[in-house]
């Protein structure tokens, strides 16, 4: 046994006895296991854990007390011996399945069945068996949506404590052993059979068809074998084709390898060519740039020869022509170079071109190859196409022939059924007459018993008559003369007794033959009994020959079933690897499609490079020519150059002096050149000055346009806003009077729903009246029967009391007693008979009124159907007659003149009273039984009086909602913790508040989901009271504080004794309550809790949660509403008159105040209320 103080484990999963030990007074062992399995067993059949809680305090209450929280849904089907063993797993440790040990479950008839026992679970096949496509297919597994947000982080505690925070949340898991063992079989049902001409017509026709069956197995066999001799010859034959295709796919590889090589040799040629032709255009461009060079140089010569004598200058000009000299033959000589390059390139092109040739022509022989190859393997194929058909249409019909075999195998099953059935029959028959030899025993052993006590009683009388016959004939003797009248009298009486005498004689007589004729049955009977006895050892024998049979023909088919998939299965691989070779061949053909088109477009290329080299051949030979005569040219010009450079030595003398004279002349012309830069300067200021000031004059003349256009613009935006004003007044005019029209047009709908509701509460108390009406009939009927009852056991006891006077008193008078008797005997049948008649009748009248009842009942639930919509149209459309009377307020005090409209703002500013008279907006609801959770989005509408849920905005125009809850009838609202929906996600706890509310507060138009109660304190669940609150003991290994100080409420391995109010859900320490310390506040919440409910509500934000909490506080009652009937007494009628309602609405409606009363309203509700703080009509 194990003593623990904290719960360890899973909440859906801990059994009772773990939780009671938390306190350290329980313990518990091994058992509590079990729990867990009949917990997991019934979430596999049902969907949801059976305690299931969207708190931790609800499930734990409801594992308590699982006696009554224990319930199986009626949607799902479930056997008796499942329920029974859920039922045996979830019970108190005392009474617990497997306490006793393992071989108490395995005995459990959950697991009787004829596939498998626990000694052949490892070998038996799954009843469903996943099919993978790898080792990580995750297609049998639920998609769970990557969280990809921010990291997700508890609320700090108010005391940090650092070693708390490296375990968050854990749980208690176990790896249990398979069950071992098993039950050793089937019991098998006693059967017996009437005649033993059935049994013999039975056993000729099973063996007829065991014949019949082994014929067609042999059959089979020899069909088996053809197909695997088949196979194998097609398996070689694949295997050859799966050779030679490696082979021609290594070939086809060497020849694309060798293909992409020239495609790449060919992709630099073509890279090439075009520098190459660049390169000579480029120096076709240089020598033509060179040849003018030389034409001006020589034009400059001339000159330079003309001038020589007359100018000094010439020798810079000598210089510079020697220079552009030496730069011409320095770009002469590279041209040369360039060329010399050319021709290198040229060569190694053409052989490039040439093995291009050679390639060519051996992929040319390769293609031919392929397609001999590609022509023999279309033939295979072809082959291989004809072999599978053949071996398609054996193995349609071996399939054939199968499926007439399980045909056979159905039709003998059956008739091994019906076999049973007949079994069964006879067993049943065997049974019956057991229970006839039973009774007709009893009745002999009655029989017996009433005779012997018959003649001990005759012969009593008979001895008494002859003893009082002597004593009279003594008396008669001396008596004689005296006496002889009363002889007389006295023959007479003798002769009645004789006749008494002989009736009683021929009574026993045909008692006594009544006997032997009853000895004959019962030696019959036995017979019979022997006979059938023998027969049935007789069948039992037989069925279990027949058992045994089958049993080997059921083998013999598994056996041959499985070697049939295993042929199957070779077929499908091989029709696989068929499919596989001919998706090869489309590809090869393709492949070689492709190449086809690759060598076509190669040699035109090839081509294309071959006129292309035939041009650069040309272009070469007229470079060489060119260069030839160029070197022709310029041998004079050298000797030309020299001669110049000698009269340029000369001429460098002269060129001194002129540039000392020049820089004497430049000297000046710098001084004259800051003359006029300081006069430029002055000019280009008063430019800049002059530029300045017309810009200046166009900026100004531009803004005096842009100024009259915006004056222009302005007043025609003031005539439109003038226009726009004056059409808002009429509009809003109109829509005030539609809107009054309208409020006039909802009140009379309103008066209508009300004669409705009047009617049909008419129609209610009437049905009520006829219901009082039919219970006071069936309480008659009743006390009929009751006394029907009574007068039948008096007349029994009367009739027992006379059978009792009639043994006693057997002496005297017995004729007269038998007479009694006889007519208390018809009397008792009379009566009898009565009894029955009167039962008959009174069935026959309860059973009509039942049904009355039935219909009533009907009756009522759609009247109260109805009359529940229509209570929630009329609150809807309440809500929306607020909401136009509030328009209708705002609209005349907007409407009042110009001046209001421009003050508009501010007014709602400084007032929010009218907006937060109704809030509106989409909140989400938990959906029923999810572990995760789910919500669904409703439109939630609050008025002054009701909470309105809508299933979209199409059911908020047209007034339909399916929820509604009483404003009134609000207890608490107030933001949730983790322990409180610890299922949901950490990021939607901040959005999500919990109302608490009266259970008569809620209607509904249809049960979508059910909010789940708080759980309820059961037999073993008990709570303490303090301070108006309800205390729960518990546990907390999540992040939890107490509201009382300031310590850590929650542990991860031994969290403190813990606290929690089921009303307000307040949470402290024990400790606080143990030494009575002021520091717990009282319950904020004062309810029933078995007329109380509570919601969860999730926002879209934050500040949307904290708005709505907010606003819902306010709206909460001060006196919390008391029980349904206390409501009802001190409640005012709910639907008063369209009157009453404009009167007393909390905004004032248009139609009863002018302007000025509507401004005064608005100004006093200024002056009452701050700014910022809306006031609400609770």
């Amino acid at each position: 046994m194990v003593h623990c103080d904290t719960a360890v484990g899973t909440p859906d999963y801990i059994s009772p006895e773990v939780l009671k030990s938390q306190g350290g007074d329980g313990y518990y062992g091994r058992e509590c296991d079990w729990w867990s399995v009949g917990v997991f067993i019934f979430e596999m059949l049902v969907g949801d854990t059976p305690f299931y809680a969207e708190s931790l305090v609800g499930t734990y209450g409801k594992i308590i007390d699982h006696k009554n929280n224990l319930n199986f849904p009626d949607d799902v089907q479930m056997s008796n011996d499942a329920k029974d063993l859920i039922c045996a797993f979830l019970s108190d440790r005392e009474v617990h399945l497997g306490r006793n040990g393992v071989e108490e479950i395995k005995r459990h008839p959950f697991f009787r069945n004829d596939q498998w026992t626990f000694h052949t679970i490892r070998q038996t096949v799954a009843p469903v068996v996943p099919e993978l496509s790898s080792d990580i297919d995750t297609s049998n597994f639920d998609e769970i949506k990557d969280d990809k947000g921010d990291v997700e982080t508890f609320p700090t505690p108010r005391a940090f404590v650092g070693n708390q925070l490296p375990f968050v949340g854990f749980t208690y898991f176990k790896e249990d052993q398979l069950l071992r063992g098993g039950n050793k079989g089937i019991s098998v049902e006693d059967c017996k059979d009437s005649s033993e001409e059935k049994e013999d017509s039975i056993e000729g026709e099973l063996q007829n068809k065991l014949h019949c069956l082994e014929e067609q197995l042999n059959h089979e066999m020899q069909a088996k074998d053809d197909l695997e001799h088949k196979c194998k010859t097609t398996t070689s034959r694949l295997e050859k084709l799966v050779k030679e295709l490696d082979e021609e796919m290594s070939s086809r590889q060497r020849v694309e390898s060798s293909l992409r090589q020239l495609e790449r040799e060919r992709a630099l040629l073509q890279h090439q060519s075009p520098e190459n032709l660049r390169r000579v255009e480029m120096e076709a461009d240089r020598k033509c740039s060179l040849e003018n060079e030389l034409n001006s140089l020589r034009d400059q010569l001339e000159e330079l020869k003309r001038r020589n004598q007359n100018s000094q200058i010439s020798n810079e000009k000598n210089i510079h022509l020697q220079r552009q000299l030496e730069e011409a033959t320095a770009v002469l000589a590279e041209e040369q170079e360039a060329a010399g390059r050319l021709r290198r390139s040229q060569s190694e092109a053409q052989k490039q071109a040439q093995a291009l040739e050679f390639n060519l022509r051996e992929l040319v022989d390769n293609c031919t190859q392929l397609e001999n190859a590609k022509m023999g393997l279309e033939q295979q194929l072809m082959g291989l196409q004809a072999d599978l058909e053949a071996e398609r249409r054996d193995r349609s019909l071996g399939t054939e022939v199968i499926l007439d075999l399980q045909g056979h195998i159905q039709g003998l099953e059956e008739e091994v059924k019906q076999v049973k059935g007949s079994l069964s029959n006879s067993q049943t028959e065997k049974r019956q007459l057991q229970h006839r030899l039973t009774d007709m025993e009893k009745k002999k052993s009655n029989q017996e018993i009433d005779l012997a006590f018959k003649l001990k009683s005759l012969q009593q009388s008979f001895d008494m008559e002859r003893a009082e016959h002597k004593a009279t004939k003594t008396r008669l003797a001396d008596k004689n003369q005296i006496y002889e009248s009363i002889e007389e009298a006295k023959s007479e009486a003798l002769k009645g007794m004789e006749r008494t005498l002989q009736e009683e004689r021929s009574y026993k007589l045909q008692l006594e033959s009544r006997l032997l004729h009853l000895e004959k049955e019962y030696s019959m009977l036995d017979c019979d009994y022997n006979q059938a006895e023998h027969k049935l050892d007789e069948m039992r024998t037989h069925k279990d020959k027949l058992a045994e049979e089958v049993k080997n023909l059921s083998l013999c088919m598994e056996q041959e079933e499985q070697k049939r998939m295993l042929s199957q299965n070779d077929l499908n691989a091989q029709t696989q690897q068929v499919t596989a070779l001919c998706s090869s061949e489309k590809q090869l053909k393709q492949e070689l499609n492709h190449l086809l088109d690759m060598k076509h477009s190669l040699e035109k290329q090839n081509q294309e490079l071959r006129r292309e080299r035939q041009e650069t051949d040309g272009q070469l030979k007229e470079m060489k020519d060119q260069l030839e005569t160029e070197q022709y040219f310029t041998t004079p010009y050298k000797t030309q150059i020299r001669e110049l450079k000698e009269e340029c030595d000369k001429r460098n003398k002269l060129y001194k002096d002129i540039l000392q004279r020049l820089e004497e002349y430049q000297e000046e012309r710098d001084s004259l050149a800051a003359q006029l830069g300081v006069s430029l300067t002055k000019v280009d200021s008063e430019q800049l000055a002059r530029s300045i000031a017309e810009e200046q004059y166009s900026n100004l003349e531009k803004e005096k346009i842009m100024k009259e256009l915006e004056i222009k613009d302005m007043m025609a935006r003031h005539r439109q806003e003038l226009g726009d004003k004056e059409a808002t007044i009429g509009s809003l005019e109109e829509s005030n009077s539609t809107l009054t029209v309208d409020v006039a047009n909802l009140a009379n709908e309103k008066e209508e729903l009300n004669n409705q509701l009047k009617e049909m509460q008419q129609q209610l108390q009437k049905a009520r009246e006829e219901e009082r009406h039919m219970n006071s009939v069936k309480m008659s009927f009743e006390k009929n029967l009751q006394t029907e009852r009574t007068l039948k056991i008096q007349a029994v006891n009367k009739l027992s009391e006379i059978m009792n006077r009639r043994e006693m008193m057997r002496t005297g008078h017995h004729r007269d007693d038998t007479l009694d008797m006889r007519r208390k005997e018809k009397e008792n049948r009379k009566l009898q008979l009565e009894l029955r008649s009167e039962k008959e009748k009174l069935n026959s009248t309860i059973i009509k009124y039942q049904r009355e009842i039935n219909d009533m009942q009907a009756v009522l639930s759609d009247e109260s159907q109805v009359r529940m919509e229509l209570q929630m149209a009329l609150d809807s459309k309440d809500s929306d007659i607020e909401q136009l009377r509030c328009q209708l307020t705002s609209l005349s005090i907007h409407s009042m003149d110009s001046t209001s409209i421009s003050s508009g703002n501010d007014l709602d500013k400084d007032d929010s009273g009218y907006p937060d008279t109704r809030l509106e907006g989409w909140l989400s609801l938990p959906v029923k039984n999810t572990k995760r959770f789910g919500w669904d989005r409703r439109y939630v509408v609050v008025s002054s009086k009701k909470i309105l849920f809508y299933n979209s905005e199409m059911d908020r125009e047209q007034s339909n909602p399916y929820m509604i809850l009483d404003i009134d009838k609000l207890f608490h609202v107030r933001p949730v913790t983790q322990t409180d929906v610890y299922r949901a996600d950490t990021k939607e706890i901040p959005r999500i508040f919990q109302i608490l509310y009266a259970n008569e507060g809620e209607t509904k138009r249809e049960q979508e989901f059910a909010v789940e109660p708080p759980a309820l304190a059961g037999e073993g669940s008990s709570y303490v009271t303090h301070k108006g609150h309800e205390f729960i003991p518990t546990l907390y290994h999540l992040p939890s504080s107490c509201e009382a100080c300031t310590r850590p409420l929650w542990n991860v391995f031994k969290p403190p004794p813990a606290l929690e109010c089921r009303r307000c859900h307040t949470k402290c320490h024990k400790d606080h309550l143990d030494r009575n310390e002021e520091a717990i506040a009282p319950c904020r919440v004062n309810y029933n809790l078995s007329t109380a409910k509570d919601l969860l509500l999730l926002a879209g934000s934050q500040e949307e949660q904290q708005q709505w909490v907010s606003r819902l506080i306010r709206r909460i009652p001060r006196k919390h509403p008391g029980p349904a009937s206390v409501a009802q007494a001190a409640e005012p009628p709910s639907h008063s008159s369209p009157r009453l309602s404009r009167g007393t609405s909390p905004c004032n409606s248009p139609s009863l105040s002018p302007h000025r009363g509507a401004i005064k309203v608005q100004h006093s509700r200024q002056q009452t209320q701050p700014a910022g703080k809306p006031s609400l009509p609770l």
